[in-house]
Parts: structure tokens; C-alpha cells; sequence
């Protein structure tokens, strides 16, 4: 079962991909990850490593920190 944090990364990653206006396969082709992958952490099922968040912040342009930023 997703723990809360899960959740609330996952809708964080949500949201950073919307307002670039990518899909989930142009996420994963930039971040160079499985599609299967970012959907899953989008619902909270998987857990991210610290090396995943970093390799999504790249693919976002954000620092790391940022991806942990709530209400942004």
C-alpha cells in the first residue's frame, strides 16, 4: 500500500509534467525511465529513489529541492 508521502510526490510529478504540457511518454523519453514507471509514481505505488528524483528534476529543468515543493 502507497504511503502518504508516495501520494503527495506523485501528484507533485503530476503536476510538474502537466504544466510543461507533457504526456507521460514524453516524461519518461526525457527522463529516460519506463512510462509504466511514471505512471505508477504519479499514483503513489512506487517509491521514488533519490536518484530517480534527481533524474526527474533534470528532466524538468528544477533543482531537486523543487520537486518537493507543494502548491507550486
Amino acid at each position: 500500500m502507497a504511503s502518504d508521502v508516495c501520494i503527495l510526490l506523485g501528484q507533485r510529478i503530476r503536476k510538474l509534467r502537466k504544466a510543461r504540457g507533457w504526456r507521460q511518454l514524453d516524461l519518461a523519453e526525457q527522463a529516460g525511465i519506463n512510462e509504466n514507471y511514471v505512471s505508477d509514481l504519479e499514483l503513489g505505488q512506487k517509491e521514488a529513489c533519490l536518484k530517480t528524483l534527481a533524474t526527474l528534476a533534470r528532466a524538468f529543468g528544477i533543482k531537486l529541492e523543487s520537486v518537493f515543493l507543494v502548491g507550486i
